[in-house]
């Protein structure tokens, strides 16, 4: 269990962070009226978010991945 809270619990913080930035700069009330596809605000915050989880969740699993020690992957 604790190996999933070290992958998720950052991975949710960094991407509540990232979806602040990205919206910041970034009105969804016009990406519905440009080529994006048919969403609500509520949407476009939803799918960004989850987008954003997902990728920082692969990136902090990787790290997590690469920090064990070497006896690990080759046991003798």
């Amino acid at each position: 269990m604790q190996k999933w809270v070290s992958v998720f619990w950052p991975s949710f913080i960094m991407s509540a962070l990232a979806t602040a930035v990205v919206f910041m700069f970034l009105d969804p009330a016009q990406l519905a009226r440009g080529a994006g596809p048919a969403l609500t605000n509520v949407g476009y915050y939803s799918v960004t978010f989850l987008f954003l989880w997902a990728t920082t969740a692969a990136t902090t699993a990787i790290s997590y991945f690469f920090q064990r020690p070497p006896e690990s992957f080759n046991p003798d």
